[in-house]
C-alpha cells in the first residue's frame, strides 16, 4: 500500500482502489498574520487551501502582499487590537466577508525594551498589557460573541461545530522572563490564565481554547539580539535542543490544534521550547 499527500488531498493506493479523503475547508483569523509567527501561521494555512483573515496594524503593503500569495480566499484588514472599536470594526469586517471563522489565532503582540522593577515607565507598562494581554482577551471576546449568537439563532438544527481559539503565549511565563523582561512575563502569565478560564467557561459551547508558548523563535521581534552571534551562541546554550527556533516550528502544532481534533484537550497550554530553559 501507497500512501502520499498531494495539494492537501491524501490518497491511499492499495490494489486498483483508489480513495481520497479531502481535508475539510476551514477559514482562520490571524491576529499580527503578517508578521513573526503570526505570519508562518498565515503561511501554513495558504498550504490547505484554508480562507486566511490577517490582521495589520502598520505594514499594509507587506499584509496586502502576504494574502495575494493565497490559492484560497485571503484578506487583510487593519487592526489595533488596543482599540475597542477597531476590534469590533475588525470582526464585523471579518463576519461580512466570511460569516463566523472556524478559528482564531491571537497572535499581535509587542516586546517591551528592558525595563528594570523600580524603574517602570507607566506608559511602556500599560502598552505592553494594553496589547498582550487586554488586545487578545478583547479580540477572543468579539470572536466567541460572533459565535455565540450563531448558536443562538441556529439552535433548532442543533449545529455540532466546533471552534477553536488559539493564544500565543511565551515560555517567558512560566519562568518570569530574561533580565528587564518582566512585564512582557506577567502580560504573557495573563494570557495563559485567561486561556484555562475561557476553556472552562466554553467548553459546553463547542469552543476549544489553547495556547502556546514559544521560545527563543526567529522573529524580527528577537532579531536585535539574535543578530549579535556572540549573544545568539549564549542564549542556543540556554535552550535544551540547542537551537532557536523557526516561525514554522511554532506554526505547524498551531495549525494541529485548530484542525478540530483535540477538543478534549482544551484549556492546554502547550511548550513550544525546543525541551525548555536549561537556566
Amino acid at each position: 500500500m501507497r500512501s502520499k499527500f498531494f495539494n492537501n488531498v491524501y490518497i491511499a493506493v492499495e490494489k486498483k482502489e483508489v480513495v481520497k479523503i479531502m481535508s475539510i475547508e476551514k477559514t482562520v483569523v490571524i491576529t499580527g498574520g503578517n508578521r513573526g509567527i503570526g505570519k508562518a501561521v498565515t503561511l501554513k494555512a495558504m498550504e490547505l487551501n484554508w480562507n486566511v483573515v490577517i490582521s495589520y496594524k502598520n505594514h499594509e503593503n507587506s499584509a496586502t502582499e502576504l494574502v495575494s500569495q493565497a490559492n484560497g480566499v485571503a484578506k487583510a484588514f487593519p487592526l489595533d487590537v488596543r482599540s475597542p472599536e477597531s476590534i469590533k470594526y475588525f470582526f464585523e469586517s471579518v463576519e461580512k466577508e466570511f460569516g463566523v471563522p472556524d478559528a482564531l489565532v491571537a497572535s499581535a503582540g509587542i516586546n517591551n525594551k528592558p525595563m528594570s522593577i523600580g524603574c517602570f515607565e507607566y506608559s511602556k507598562l500599560h502598552e505592553v498589557f494594553d496589547v498582550n494581554a487586554l488586545g487578545l482577551i478583547y479580540c477572543c471576546d468579539s470572536y466567541v460573541s460572533m459565535i455565540l449568537e450563531q448558536q443562538n439563532s441556529e439552535k433548532r438544527y442543533k449545529n455540532n461545530k466546533r471552534y477553536s481559539i488559539v493564544n500565543i503565549s511565551s515560555l517567558a511565563s512560566t519562568i518570569g522572563g530574561r533580565s528587564g523582561k518582566t512585564i512582557y512575563a506577567a502580560s504573557k502569565g495573563a494570557v495563559d490564565a485567561f486561556t484555562i478560564g475561557a476553556a472552562k467557561e466554553l467548553a459546553k459551547s463547542n469552543i476549544d481554547v489553547f495556547a502556546v508558548r514559544p521560545g527563543v523563535t526567529k522573529t524580527d521581534m528577537t532579531e536585535p539580539y539574535l543578530s549579535d552571534s556572540n549573544a545568539a551562541e549564549q542564549i542556543k546554550k540556554t535552550i535544551a535542543c540547542g537551537e532557536v527556533a523557526e516561525p514554522s516550528d511554532i506554526a505547524k502544532p498551531i495549525l494541529n490544534l485548530i484542525s478540530g481534533d483535540f477538543a478534549y484537550a482544551s484549556g492546554s497550554v502547550l511548550n513550544l521550547g525546543g525541551g525548555g530553559f536549561l537556566v
